[in-house]
């Protein structure tokens, strides 16, 4: 699958150094008189495409790639600052699995886990699109269903995926496997409380989480 700017802010993919030398080609970035018959090392401009993005190697690219929405930028365009420790910080805390403050008297007694538990899936999710034609469900959706993996399977052991179906990144797995991860180490009485917690926490915050 070729390396586009659509999937870019989305996590981590597979990324060579060819297939951002080939993107750089393709945006213009090509070394000037050099055979286009030469090898694709020969000819792409990467420190031009590299200063741009404000990044010296490929591996900073790919981090900056990972968890920033880029743009495509021509030779002569507008080069991006160089990541800050600052922005480096936001970002974490962005990817950070959201909590909200919630009355505690909303929060349900673990007794009613098994009856909530039936009803996740069919609440009136909000779904987000994603490149490719993909979608997800608000993250909440995903804290929920981990919580009842976590009581019924106990820690995460498996591998991240990857890819989906269709061929295209697998944004609803990925997310319900970051989601298990997290719980790592919580027992089944653990994991339900933490169930009964996120569902008061979902519901404080209805417009994110659900249609109208």
């Amino acid at each position: 699958m070729a390396v586009t700017f659509d999937l870019s802010g989305e996590g981590e993919i597979p990324i060579t150094l060819v297939d951002i030398q080939t993107l750089a080609i393709e945006m213009g970035y090509a070394k000037p008189n050099v055979d286009p018959s030469k090898p694709l090392t020969a000819r792409a401009n990467m420190k031009d495409f590299f200063d741009m993005y404000g990044v010296k190697a490929l591996t900073n690219f790919k981090k900056r790639f990972y968890t920033e929405k880029l743009a495509p930028i021509p030779p002569g365009g507008t080069p991006m600052l160089p990541p800050s420790k600052k922005k480096d910080e936001a970002q974490e805390e962005f990817k950070a699995i959201k909590k909200v403050e919630v009355d505690p008297s909303t929060i349900p007694d673990v007794a009613q886990y098994a009856e909530l538990t039936q009803k996740v899936a069919g609440l009136k999710w909000r779904v987000i699109s994603r490149p490719g034609g993909a979608t997800m469900k608000p993250n909440d959706f995903y804290r929920l269903m981990a919580c009842i993996t976590q009581v019924d399977k106990g820690d995460n052991t498996t591998e991240k995926p990857m890819w989906a179906d269709h061929g295209g990144l697998d944004f609803d797995g990925r997310e319900s496997w970051d989601a298990w991860t997290a719980l790592k180490g919580k027992s089944a009485e653990d994991a339900k409380k933490t169930f009964c917690l996120t569902w008061a926490e979902a519901h404080a915050d209805s417009k994110t989480n659900f249609r109208a």
